[in-house]
């Protein structure tokens, strides 16, 4: 039923009609897509770094239906992606892209150019296996997953200074699994910039760490996830410099007592020590008198805007209207709707803004140009800097997550979001909305 071989890469064709998406033309179509919800870029960085693919994890092959001695693989499609394009960075959709696979080409000792794999005769022939690693726990039969603890133990097993960067790598994954950072922000954190903050007893007090090994907690767990998600795109923001690997122990400390200035660091401290990723395996965060969250990020969560945000539109019936639909509509169902109605909700709101506060100048007539010119507003204000920062990635990165670009791409069918790509763009912005539904009249 099946053989293990080497197969070169060039003989393996990606998979069109893979479970991850819907049937697709071709491969320009699939690589973005990947890119975009599979977080590609994070495991092309990680075989980059590596030099090779997971010894523990060999691809699944079938003969390609039409080209004799090819392949495609009936599991291991998003690493085909990743290694074509490590392979040929021209490939990559956008300039961004080629630019980065182009550097972790250049960073591999040598290229990939022959995998192991299993070789089945048919995808039926490797669907009961395939099953086993991507249906879930199936009574003990399928993958199992271990739990935070069970993760501490392995990153601390031998001795402690075997992996002097494994509480920085807990957090990171802890970070993705709970929705507070992408795949891709990951891929931009040097794990070892971590360790440095890590290792600082202030720093580790302020978001409410208990120790250096592990992910214990003495705060509530939103309250940490607040903190954690600050810290660690303030890590990946390597533009601002906030948080540097060169950094020195005062500036560490300064940075641990701007999250206390600013109001992201915990507030709620002296709890009994709890795992932070305790409710991901459904017991309580904490012994807290106060409601926890069960969820950490918004996997669990239907609309756009959160019943969390709070603002009162009166203004415009138009905006009011669409604020009240992304409040109650199913992105899981609807995220083609979702994406939509965002970005109509996005130029209205800066449209009413500009013509309340710009004094009778001509609007700009494309839309990351009126964002533009709200966040120039904006700073005017005073309005804080990180606040402000999100609707500058949307004007000068067009193929960003939530740029108006991106947005109009998914709207006239050129890609499909997820509910996940419209969440982020509304969490990215919502706080600098939040300041304009205040001064709307």
């Amino acid at each position: 039923m099946m053989e293990t071989k080497e197969v070169r890469v060039t003989n393996i064709y990606m998979d069109r009609e893979n479970p991850r998406h819907e049937p697709m033309d071709g491969d320009p179509e699939m690589i973005a897509y990947l890119l975009q919800h599979e977080g590609v870029r994070a495991l092309a960085k990680d075989i980059a770094t590596k030099g090779s693919l997971s010894p523990l994890d060999m691809m699944a092959l079938v003969p390609h239906p039409k080209i004799k001695g090819s392949f495609i693989p009936a599991e291991g499609n998003r690493r085909v992606c990743a290694l074509k394009l490590l392979e040929d960075p021209e490939r990559a959709p956008t300039e961004t892209d080629k630019k980065y696979f182009r550097s972790l080409r250049d960073m591999m000792p040598k290229p990939i150019k022959l995998v192991e794999a299993r070789v089945f005769k048919s995808k039926a022939d490797a669907r009961p296996w395939i099953s086993i690693r991507h249906e879930g726990e199936q009574g003990g039969v399928g993958t199992k997953k271990w739990n935070a603890e069970q993760k501490a133990r392995f990153n601390m097993e031998g001795s402690e200074r075997a992996n002097p960067n494994a509480q920085a790598a807990q957090l990171l994954e802890y970070a993705v699994e709970g929705g507070l950072i992408t795949d891709d922000e990951k891929a931009n954190i040097a794990v070892t910039t971590l360790t440095r903050y890590l290792t600082n007893p202030v720093f580790r007090d302020t978001v409410g760490l208990q120790n250096s090994r592990d992910l214990n907690i003495t705060v509530p767990q939103d309250e940490f996830d607040r903190a954690v998600t600050r810290f660690l795109r303030d890590a990946g923001d390597k533009d601002s410099g906030v948080v540097s690997s060169r950094s020195s122990a005062e500036e560490r400390k300064a940075y641990a007592d701007k999250l206390r200035k600013d109001g992201d660091a915990p507030t709620t401290r002296g709890l009994p020590a709890t795992p932070a990723a305790a409710a991901n395996v459904g017991n309580k965060a904490t012994s807290s008198s106060k409601p926890q969250r069960n969820n950490r990020g918004r996997e669990h969560d239907k609309t756009v805007i959160p019943a969390s945000f709070k603002a009162h539109i009166s203004k415009d019936l138009v905006l009011k209207k669409i604020y009240d639909e992304l409040r109650t509509l199913d992105a899981n169902d609807f995220a083609f709707s979702a994406a939509y109605l965002l970005r109509a909700l996005i130029e209205q709101t800066c449209v009413l803004y500009l013509k309340q506060e710009s004094k009778g100048k001509a609007l700009p007539k494309d839309l990351h140009l009126k964002v533009d010119a709200v966040e120039k507003l904006l700073e005017a204000e005073g309005v804080d800097d990180r606040i402000r920062k999100n609707l500058r990635v949307m004007v000068s990165k067009i193929d960003s997550a939530g740029s108006p670009d991106t947005l109009g791409h998914f709207v006239h069918g050129g890609a499909i979001p997820s509910k996940h790509d419209v969440f982020r763009t509304w969490d990215n912005i919502s706080a600098a909305f939040a300041h304009i539904y205040m001064k709307l009249k």
